[in-house]
Formats: structure tokens, C-alpha cells, sequence
């Protein structure tokens, strides 16, 4: 049944949630990746995209206080604390303007002083200050609270910040859409639907956007899987309405346990990420690309995750923070040519590429 299940899938066809499973808890790790690199090739050849791009964190206070977190604090009287006004993030964003960024990658904590009118002015001046500069900015979460704390729908937030110069959406906030789980991990956090619903919107006013799994904690590969379930059906119903976006990757991101309060879970091994790259990219029939974070992956496991369906990176990353707040020894950002080489180690070809997946051609920036 395995054999034929892996067979139907690596061929495009798409498997139901028990498959999956199935798949997830009987296939052969070998069996299963060389499925779902049939499907990634099939799609992208040997082409393997990244981008370059850099994080700003505006504050690392936050009001939500998820078990998960270890970046956010509390309140601003912890030492830890820090907020940066729009002028000190448009500064720094210009110094970053020198490694050869195209994208800026904008999430944090939350907190009342973080508004809506802050994002709108920061939107605006980053674009003033760097065009060329794409803003992939705002969890869902962060949309739904900035939209209460303004006394407007989701749908409003987003027609501002768009106009203001808000790009793309990140996948973050997702974590694990099972109410069982979420009731352990990050229980003061908004449900699944609200997260749903914001990317719908998104989609619906012509934003892409995308979408993340955290897993190696608390979830089951049934939990797992339906999450992935709940995906597709959104993906489905954009692209069978016509709608003029819809989501462009799905990253799988490793839960870190280290400094938080899970720090006595050991984190997913090895194969619990191949398992789950793989799994989702014969799940996802309808997402054009996995993503794989080198950050919360590590490198060495991000180069063999090339042949179990991965086909993007998320990029340079320089100065990440929120996965370094965990105890994870990767990096606070890679160069070109070390994306370059890793994707070179798991047998694939390198090609970098803007915010929504267009190839660029120029010379790596090497620092």
C-alpha cells in the first residue's frame, strides 16, 4: 500500500490525509524522499531558489507571551527589552541597503505602542528610502492585533499597509492550527481561523503570502497533517475563485526548545524534518514551492533536505534574531556564496530570485 501510495503522489496525484499519515509514520525515508524530490523536479528541475534579503525586529516586547517564544519579553523594564523608533529602523535598513538586499523581512512583538499608524509610517519611509526594496512584513497575528488596536477589520489593516507600501506576508503565526496543541504552546495566542481568514483577505486583495508548520513538540502526525489539510483547502479555494494571489511556499519550521518554556524537549531529529519536508511537499499539490529555513534546520541538514522536496531557502537572513534567541548555533546571516555552496552540497543549482519568485541575474554579493 506504502509503495503505492508514494508512487500516485511522486506522479502529482493528490493522496488524502490518511495517506499521509501513512506515508509520514510507514514510508521508508529513502522511498519517501526520492518521491518528493520527483515532485520538486518536476516542478523546478535542479533549480534551487534564495533570495537575499534581511531581518528588522521593531520590538521584542510583547503582550501575547507564547510558551514557545523565546525572543519576546514581556514588559519594557526588562533588560532584554528593546523598541525602535521608524527613523532607527529606516537607518539601519539603509546600512543593510549595502549588502545588496532586495527584500526586508519585518515581524515582532506586540505591544499598543506598535500600531497600525507606526507600521503605515514605517511602510512608507522604507519604500521612500529604498524602492527597490520589497517589504515582506506582519504575521496574520500581527494584522489581527494591529486591527483591533484601530478599531478596524482585517481587511481595512491590509488596504492600509498595502498602501503605504506592504508587499508580501510572511507565514508566521501559523505554529500548529490543532486546539489541542495550541492550548499548550501558545494558548493567549488567536485561533487558527483568524489566521486563515487574514490570509484569505490577503489573498483576495492581491497579496501573496505564505504559510508555516511548527513542528517537534506537542503535534502528532495527524495534527501535522491536517494542518497541511487546511492549507490546500485555502490554496484551492484561491486558485479554483480566480482570486489574485494566493499562498507562494510552505516553510516547515523545527520547533527550538532551547530558552524556552519546552527547554526540556529535545527538538525534532534528523528524520522528523525529512520526514516532514518530504511529506508536505507530496501533500501540497498546490503550493508552488517548500521552503526551507537553514536558520532553524542547520546547513548540514538543509543541504540533504534538497533531495527530500525542498526547493527554496528563505535567503541571506542577515541579523535574524527571533530563532536566535533559542540556543541554535547557525549563523546570524550567510552570504551568497555559502547559500550558493550548500545547495551545491545537496546536488541542486543555485538561482537567486526576488520576493515573488522571479530569477534575478547579477553577481553574489559575497559579504
Amino acid at each position: 500500500m506504502i509503495d503505492a501510495i508514494l508512487t500516485r503522489a511522486a506522479e502529482g496525484e493528490r493522496i488524502t490525509a490518511g495517506e499521509a499519515v501513512a506515508l509520514y509514520e510507514q514510508a521508508p525515508l529513502a522511498d519517501l524522499g526520492a518521491a518528493a524530490d520527483q515532485v520538486a523536479r518536476r516542478l523546478h528541475g535542479d533549480a534551487v531558489t534564495y533570495n537575499v534579503n534581511a531581518h528588522l525586529n521593531p520590538t521584542n516586547i510583547c503582550v501575547v507571551g507564547c510558551g514557545l517564544c523565546a525572543f519576546a519579553v514581556w514588559t519594557d523594564h526588562d533588560p532584554r527589552a528593546y523598541a525602535y523608533s521608524v527613523d532607527q529602523l529606516v537607518d539601519r535598513a539603509q546600512e543593510l541597503s549595502d549588502l545588496g538586499i532586495t527584500e526586508l523581512h519585518i515581524v515582532g512583538g506586540m505591544t499598543k505602542e506598535f500600531t497600525l499608524e507606526y507600521y503605515e509610517e514605517l511602510f512608507r519611509e522604507l519604500k521612500a528610502s529604498l524602492p527597490h526594496v520589497a517589504l515582506t512584513a506582519l504575521t496574520a497575528v500581527e494584522i489581527d492585533f494591529c486591527a483591533k488596536l484601530a478599531k478596524v477589520d482585517h481587511r481595512e489593516a491590509l488596504e492600509r499597509t498595502m498602501a503605504a507600501g506592504h508587499d508580501t506576508m510572511p507565514g508566521g503565526g501559523a505554529e500548529v492550527f490543532s486546539p489541542r496543541v495550541r492550548k499548550i504552546i501558545a494558548d493567549r495566542k488567536v485561533g487558527s481561523d483568524t489566521w486563515l481568514e487574514v490570509h484569505r483577505d490577503a489573498h483576495r486583495m492581491g497579496m501573496r503570502t505564505n504559510a508555516t508548520l511548527l513542528f517537534g513538540h506537542f503535534e502528532t502526525p495527524a495534527e501535522k497533517v491536517d494542518h497541511m489539510v487546511q492549507l490546500r483547502e485555502l490554496q484551492d479555494e484561491a486558485l479554483s475563485e480566480q482570486q489574485p494571489a494566493a499562498f507562494q511556499a510552505f516553510i516547515p519550521l523545527p520547533f527550538l526548545p532551547g530558552n524556552t518554556e519546552f527547554a526540556y524537549l529535545p527538538g525534532p531529529s534528523r528524520e522528523e524534518k525529512l520526514r516532514t519536508i518530504a511529506v508536505s511537499r507530496l501533500m501540497l499539490d498546490n503550493f508552488p514551492h517548500i521552503k526551507g529555513h537553514w536558520v532553524m534546520l542547520g546547513e548540514e541538514i538543509t543541504s540533504e533536505a534538497l533531495t527530500y522536496g525542498l526547493d527554496d531557502l528563505s535567503g541571506t537572513l542577515t541579523e535574524e534574531r527571533i530563532a536566535h534567541a533559542t540556543t541554535v548555533q547557525t549563523p546570524l546571516g550567510l552570504t551568497q556564496d555559502r547559500i550558493c555552496d550548500l545547495v551545491r552540497a545537496g546536488g541542486k543549482q543555485p538561482v537567486e530570485r526576488d520576493t515573488l519568485y522571479e530569477r534575478m541575474v547579477r553577481e553574489p554579493v559575497s559579504a
